[in-house]
């Protein structure tokens, strides 16, 4: 069941670009019941990799602005730390709450007011 979760993690990410780690999360969690810290760390290194790849699949058709990726990528690398430390501090019903929270409110966003 892993190796289904896996192919499902990176189809989402490349497809998506999003939905992936929370599969990855909630499956880790919840069925194969890991400790919340743990799974959101491995959930980020799973991720960190399948975006490497989806990077050099959307690269054959998509033109960056280098410089934009370059200031995103060190200002994401610096508030992830962050973020990662903080996390630590955190309980895990906490942080499994303010994720789903976190994600009806964006999915209800998108819905009611139709960003791209």
């Amino acid at each position: 069941m892993i190796y289904l979760i896996g192919i499902l993690c990176g189809l989402l990410n490349g497809l998506f670009a999003s939905g992936a780690g929370q599969v990855l999360v909630v499956y880790l969690i919840f069925c194969m019941k890991k400790e919340t810290h743990l799974v959101r760390a491995v959930s980020v290194a799973v991720l960190a990799t399948s975006s490497i790849f989806a990077i050099i699949g959307y690269s054959s058709f998509v033109d960056f602005d280098i410089k934009k990726v370059i200031v995103l990528s060190v200002i994401a690398a610096i508030s992830g730390f962050v973020g990662a430390k903080l996390m630590k501090k955190i309980p895990a019903n906490v942080l499994n709450i303010t994720s789903g929270v976190l994600i009806i409110l964006l999915t209800g966003y998108k819905m009611f007011f139709g960003g791209n």
